[in-house]
């Protein structure tokens, strides 16, 4: 097994918009599709708990969303769900189901909550699972800054004229604009800044792009990215090419602390570097930027797993602790359940196929729920004491 720095995720929480001291929040619940529907009710089950053994309360309001909602009301996000979710500090989404080629006006919701929210940063945390993968690393202990609201993202494309010879012509557009490049690395890096507290190593962001090719929009990326560095003097960074950096992943990502790219790079480096932590099922995210915190994990639903009880909770539950510990920074349970995660993971006996075991959705949930529940009853006097005194 791995001895991870798992307790790493307790100083992310830092970065996301704290808020006064306050007891009570509403919590949007949006399983979505597929898998969304076997997750999510693991990540209120974790809502639940810190709101049993804490200050806090949380007031969830069930939202839909998804393609299965597309197909019903032809919105993958329904009007009434973007408007509810004004009135929400959070929200949890579990999945959706896109097709290979989606019908006409279909927009994935993620992308669509991600826009109507205003949520520019998606902050990916990577860290070390103490199980045995094939893949996986030990000491890994990076946070995956994505760029949220442009790049091939912003989903513009259309058939351009003929080139002679070559049949139909299709042209995407890549949006890359300086105010989002600007605002996207000054959040990288106050995150590095903000994580040097608990890391033996000095702070570090690295950039990514590829503006050896795509000079204008990534060379406007670096431009600004290098721009913002000047106003962190204690913050070293670098910055690496895409295929490059890929490859320095998989073989040191133990190097690695911020990174920051644009939208399609940030996704690609977030979901191709998940073996190294364990896997896409120990990966959540959280999206920022607004006034709503919109916690998500990043597998979204396969297929072979839909309807099986076989998929990993894990990356949902730690989706609602990001939720609970950016509302409320103060209760620290991200401790508590990091723990417990720890503990079930070495013990292995509920663990799901992903993981190497044979434990169903429902096992591991509720193991990790029960130990989680019991670890902070041994810390509630500690974790009220913290929350009263600020």
């Amino acid at each position: 097994f791995f001895s991870a720095p798992f307790f790493a995720m307790k100083k992310l929480s830092l970065l996301l918009a704290p808020k006064a001291l306050r007891t009570s929040f509403n919590v949007a619940i949006i399983p979505g599709d597929g898998i969304g529907k076997d997750v999510v009710p693991w990540g209120k089950r974790v809502l639940d708990v810190i709101q049993d053994k804490t200050p806090v309360t949380f007031d969830t309001v069930d939202l839909e969303a998804g393609y299965a909602t597309f197909q019903s009301t032809g919105k993958s996000v329904p009007d009434e769900t973007i408007t509810k979710l004004k009135s929400c500090d959070g929200a949890l989404f579990g999945a959706a189901a896109t097709p290979t080629q989606p019908p006409a006006g279909y927009v994935p919701p993620i992308f669509e909550l991600r826009q109507k929210c205003k949520l520019y940063a998606n902050v990916r945390p990577m860290v070390s699972a103490p199980v045995d993968t094939k893949s996986g690393r030990s000491n890994v202990d990076m946070v995956v800054v994505r760029e949220n609201t442009e790049c091939l993202y912003v989903g513009k494309e259309r058939y351009a004229n003929e080139i002679m010879g070559k049949g139909k012509v299709v042209v995407s557009e890549r949006h890359i604009s300086e105010k989002a490049s600007l605002r996207i690395a000054r959040f990288a890096f106050t995150l590095a800044r903000r994580r040097r507290g608990h890391k033996s190593r000095p702070p570090h962001v690295t950039i990514v792009h590829k503006a050896n090719i795509l000079g204008m929009t990534d060379g406007l990326f670096l431009e600004c990215c290098k721009e913002v560095a000047k106003e962190f003097p204690d913050v070293p960074y670098d910055d690496q090419l895409i295929d490059g950096f890929m490859y320095k992943l998989t073989h040191r990502p133990t190097q690695y602390d911020v990174v920051v790219a644009p939208n399609t790079w940030a996704n690609i480096i977030s979901n191709g570097g998940a073996p190294l932590v364990g896997g896409l099922g120990m990966v959540a995210a959280m999206n920022e930027g607004g006034t709503l915190m919109l916690a998500e994990p990043v597998h979204g639903t396969p297929p072979h797993l839909e309807g099986t009880k076989k998929s990993n909770p894990i990356a949902t539950m730690r989706a609602a602790v990001l939720i609970a510990q950016g509302l409320a920074p103060t209760l620290g349970v991200d401790y508590y359940f990091e723990k417990a995660l720890e503990q079930i993971l070495r013990e292995g006996t509920s663990i799901t196929p992903d993981l190497g075991g044979t434990g169903t959705t429902d096992e591991l949930g509720s193991a990790l729920i029960e130990r989680f529940a019991a670890l902070m009853d041994l810390g509630s006097e500690e974790t009220e004491h913290v929350f009263r005194d600020g």
